[in-house]
């Protein structure tokens, strides 16, 4: 089994309440995220408790609940 999952998700700024379109680089579900946005790269990692994946890029706090993924199966059928 693999996940895959978008290449663009929505991201919330915290300090000027507005949500910006960014490009997914890496995902790993449960664990972090690496988005592209305004030409620079952003290193979200989850927080459990509130289910989010957050970081900060040029003194601004971002939070997602990260890309839309889906569970792809290989081989034999189950």
């Amino acid at each position: 089994m693999r996940v895959e999952y978008e290449s663009k998700c929505d991201l919330y700024c915290i300090d000027n309440e507005k949500t910006v379109k960014a490009e997914v680089l890496n995902f790993r579900q449960g664990d972090g995220l690496t988005a592209y946005i305004a030409e620079s790269k952003l290193h979200m990692k989850y927080n459990k408790r509130h289910d989010l994946y957050i970081g900060t890029l040029m003194g601004m706090e971002f939070q997602t609940k990260g890309p839309e993924y889906w569970e792809v199966y290989q081989g034999r059928n189950r």
